[in-house]
């Protein structure tokens, strides 16, 4: 269990800390298009592609989960995680600036619980509970400005001239 003062997050399973790599990637955002040019944070621990976004033509533009699948299959495929400096990644220890997350199942399921935890916390609690979902946040490489990206309202298929992402 994750312990933090007198709170427990009643998780069987701990959610294993991330081992973030960035880099660069070629890779077709449909099935009979073209690779461009993407930039990637990949979880090397669970392993799976946190964050993707497609740099060329001078805006970068954040792919949609249709292309964080096919993109994490690719690299999967050619085992990248086993060897990242290999082909080119380096660790880091957060997520880039520019990164939206996208979280795991595990993850998900913990922040579910932390949520909980605060709207059930007292004002003599609260601030522990803030301090566990900092350093559960801190644990997986997110911060506040990465969980504003990841939470903000985006329409269903992007911008008209896909400016917020590439579906």
């Amino acid at each position: 269990m994750n312990w933090f003062g007198n709170l427990s997050s009643d998780c069987e399973q701990l959610v294993a800390p991330v081992q973030l790599v960035e880099g660069h990637w070629r890779h077709p955002l449909h099935a009979y298009g073209v690779p461009v040019l993407l930039r990637v944070v990949m979880d090397v621990a669970e392993p799976r592609v946190v964050a993707a976004q497609v740099i060329e033509h001078g805006t970068p533009l954040d792919v949609d989960s249709s292309v964080l699948e096919s993109l994490a299959q690719s690299l999967f495929s050619q085992d990248v995680h086993h060897q990242p400096k290999a082909w080119g990644f380096v660790s880091c220890t957060m997520l880039p600036d520019w990164a939206k997350p996208t979280f795991s199942e595990s993850q998900i399921e913990e922040l579910q619980r932390i949520e909980g935890y605060l709207i059930e916390a007292s004002d003599d609690n609260i601030d522990s509970v803030l301090q566990l979902r900092d350093e559960f946040l801190k644990g997986i490489g997110v911060t506040d400005q990465h969980m504003y990206r990841a939470v903000r309202q985006t329409p269903q298929f992007g911008h008209k001239h896909g400016r917020n992402r590439v579906s």
